[in-house]
């Protein structure tokens, strides 16, 4: 019997606002004055890293669904990429923009269609934080 979970996109959808709500609100928007130019830098990098952990998360909930969501192969490829970035962004704090934002194309080539629609909005959501990134 096949079981078919009729929350999953309202939980989508759940996460997607909660993250929207958390990165967007005031006291997250932007770097506090009082930090350095690295800190500010920092402070962005990290608001980075959360969103590729939710990309990672959400991939790998996709996958362990029934049906799936996300492909073996897939929730593979976004996990490989998630670490890649994650190293990239720890390994050159200045320069990881341009390394992410190739990245998240290629990811687009890369993924099924219907797999990058269900993807699209958090892929969206670290575009706009890169742009951010001074």
């Amino acid at each position: 019997m096949e079981r078919k979970y009729w929350f999953v996109p309202w939980l989508m959808a759940a996460a997607i606002f909660g993250l929207l709500v958390t990165l967007t609100s005031p006291s997250c928007a932007k770097a506090p004055p009082t930090l350095s130019p690295a800190g500010r830098a920092s402070f962005q990098a990290i608001k980075a890293v959360h969103v590729l952990d939710t990309i990672r998360d959400v991939a790998i909930a996709g996958e362990a669904q029934t049906p799936k969501v996300f492909s073996t192969s897939t929730t593979r490829h976004i996990v490989t990429l998630h670490q890649a970035l994650v190293q990239t962004i720890g390994a050159v704090p200045d320069g990881w923009k341009p390394v992410a934002a190739q990245a998240l194309v290629q990811l687009q080539r890369d993924l099924p269609a219907a797999e990058w629609t269900q993807l699209a909005p958090f892929v969206t959501l670290l575009q706009v934080i890169i742009q951010e990134v001074p």
